[in-house]
């Protein structure tokens, strides 16, 4: 049967309007209307199925809120000690460091007019009875200060000594008028280099410690504990994390609306008995103002609030509570879910980890991954890291450092950031050849060059004695690292090179801040006082005898004093129902296939019938074009057809 016979037999009993027509229209105009008739239909039939089709695959969105009571986890809080460095230890210092830095600065020129001699004062040295303990003489005051305290505290007197004189020598530097030296040289012994210099286990022994710091800390009126972590500007922190669950139920604890059910906390926030020893002076003690800070020189706690598990960061985010004061921070949790490709661009992972590393870094937040991306910049255009940003394995927090450090080494996915200690730990040598081959080179710190270090010589009873090619190399490599933060900063195409794409499941806390004198100066504020230091017993809190007994002198000469230095922060949950705020698909395939369907309905009248149809059509159509097929069953399938009609 031909294929014309086959489509007039099909005009017949199909149900695709307008076909049936053009086929049984005897007159030529009419079948030429009908013709045109059913071109048009099928031509608005194409035009708008493509328009639902682009439509479709341009992946549109839409966004609805609802509240929910609960759907979101009490934060985790950080907190910081704006001072950085423990009361006790500034006053140490500013005794030791003065006569140690002078001690070294008569060194350094002794050993000048030595080089220019070329004659050795040995005799005067022996007869001044100078000798090399921490650099300081058996015969001056230091001496006698560094023998009553701990190594971390008498080696940290030396490093700041060295620092001190270092900042004071005169560099060549070529072209520069006095004022851009001064700049250049509070860039270069700033806090946060000297945190790039000196262990941190030395700055966290002088830091403010946790029984010193933290009076009272309770979460939902009972006892609540705080991990401490190190951190290059404030030094000493400390993160309370809620409990995940509960005792019995094992069931996530709920938001409970309340001061009573949130966070409590009192701090020793400062400490005004410095100002009253006269013989302090703390300008000699390098760091302890950072000019190029804008949070130095304040007094108080700095709050960050986060979402748990999720790394704070201090210098970036938060709120600062000053002394004698109460603040009260009530917190709206707000959930926002997003959607991922190809509706967007949402992420749950960090882009620069490996698979089995995302599920040690615990929560994705977007602020660490865009300063992850800017470390690895600086990496790439300045080959040192910056201190005071987070490298790839700082986001593993999920792992216990301390056993991590013992046996394998952290290599990161290609940043390759390495603690030098993670690899010289084997006494085999084998093994230190093979862990030398699976650890690359530790890379430098941009504000601690390898050959900063070495003159510098931190645990060293020597002098400090740095070259100006030393410090230009510093200095420039400094610099470099500021460059590419502030191109990152003023350019945002550089970051959405990163790959720092928003959460697709992101907890967001809304702060409300009040503030209140705490303690009053009524009454009430005297009761305060009695728990504090009787209640309490804060003072036994210090591991130091001279520290207590220098601390209890202050109470004891003025205690409405000494109670301006203590702080209160309240974080209390103020409205416990969420303001979830989900995306989904504005337009699903259900609703892709009924507005298609929709169209052929309008314009040309097709069902799925219809298209039954007309794959049987086709199929009949293959069918009589198949040589193999007998004459019987071609005249049967013929008279069919013809009966069918």
């Amino acid at each position: 049967m031909t294929i014309t016979k086959r489509l007039v037999i099909f005009g017949g009993y199909t149900t695709m309007h307008g076909f049936s027509r053009i086929v049984s229209s005897r007159a030529t105009p009419k079948r030429i209307a009908w013709i045109i008739i059913f071109i048009a239909a099928w031509t608005l039939f194409t035009i708008w199925v493509s328009r639902v089709l682009a439509h479709y695959f341009e992946y549109p969105k839409q966004v609805s809120t609802e509240m929910k009571l609960g759907g979101a986890p009490f934060p985790d809080i950080t907190i910081c000690n704006l001072g950085s460095f423990d009361f006790y230890s500034i006053y140490r210092l500013s005794k030791g460091v003065p006569p140690i830095a002078k001690y070294y600065e008569a060194q350094f020129k002794r050993e000048n007019e030595t080089n220019q001699n070329g004659t050795v004062q040995k005799e005067a040295d022996e007869e001044t009875g100078e000798s090399e303990y921490y650099g300081v003489s058996d015969s001056n005051e230091g001496q006698e200060i560094l023998k009553t305290i701990d190594y971390a505290n008498e080696t940290l007197a030396t490093v700041m000594a060295k620092f001190y004189n270092l900042s004071n020598m005169t560099y060549q530097w070529p072209s520069l008028q006095e004022t851009e030296s001064e700049k250049i040289m509070v860039r270069l012994f700033s806090r946060t280099t000297i945190s790039a210099n000196v262990p941190p286990e030395m700055l966290e022994a002088n830091g403010v410690q946790e029984k010193e710091f933290i009076v009272k800390c309770t979460y939902k009126k009972k006892p609540c504990k705080l991990k401490r972590f190190f951190d290059p500007y404030f030094f000493n922190c400390f993160t309370f994390t809620p409990p995940n669950t509960t005792a019995d139920s094992g069931q996530k604890s709920s938001l409970s609306e309340g001061i009573e059910n949130g966070f409590s906390v009192m701090l020793l926030a400062g400490s005004r008995m410095l100002k009253e020893e006269k013989t302090i002076n703390t300008f000699q003690i390098p760091g302890l103002y950072a000019r190029d800070s804008l949070l130095s020189g304040a007094g108080g706690i700095r709050v960050v609030i986060h979402t748990p598990g999720t790394k704070p960061f201090p210098l970036t985010e938060g709120y600062d509570v000053p002394p004698g004061m109460m603040a009260s921070l009530g917190v709206s949790p707000k959930r926002r879910t997003r959607l991922g490709k190809p509706w967007g661009d949402c992420t749950k992972e960090y882009p620069f980890l490996k698979s089995e590393e995302q599920t040690l870094a615990g929560p994705y937040r977007r602020i660490a991954c865009e300063k992850v991306c800017i470390q690895k910049r600086i990496y790439e255009n300045c080959k040192c890291h910056e201190n005071t940003l987070p490298t790839e394995p700082d986001l593993l927090t999920n792992i216990d450092r301390d056993k991590i450090v013992k046996s394998v080494p952290i290599c990161a996915s290609d940043f390759k950031y390495v603690k030098p200690e993670t690899c010289s730990n084997s006494t085999n040598s084998t093994k230190m050849e093979k862990d030398s081959k699976q650890c690359p080179k530790a890379v430098e710190k941009c504000s601690g060059t390898h050959d900063f270090r070495k003159c510098f010589r931190a645990l060293s009873a020597k002098e400090a004695n740095c070259s100006d090619a030393v410090m230009k190399n510093l200095l420039s490599k400094m610099l470099c690292a500021e460059e590419v933060q502030e191109s990152f900063s003023t350019n945002e195409a550089m970051l959405d090179e990163c790959g720092c794409h928003p959460s697709c499941d992101e907890v967001h806390y809304d702060v409300s801040y009040s503030l209140a004198q705490w303690p009053s100066h009524g009454l009430d504020g005297d009761m305060a006082g009695r728990d504090i230091f009787n209640g309490l017993n804060f003072t036994d809190n210090f591991a130091c005898q001279d520290k207590m007994t220098m601390y209890t002198t202050y109470i004891d000469n003025d205690v409405k004093r000494a109670l301006k230095d203590f702080s209160k922060i309240n974080v209390y949950i103020s409205d416990a129902n969420v303001l979830i705020t989900s995306e989904s698909p504005a337009v699903t395939f259900t609703q892709l296939v009924s507005d298609i369907g929709g169209q052929l309905g309008v314009w040309i009248g097709v069902s799925v019938i219809t298209l039954a149809e007309v794959i049987e059509m086709l199929i009949l159509i293959i069918m009589d074009c198949c040589p193999k097929r007998s004459q019987k069953e071609k005249e049967a399938d013929s008279a069919l057809n013809e009966a069918t009609v």
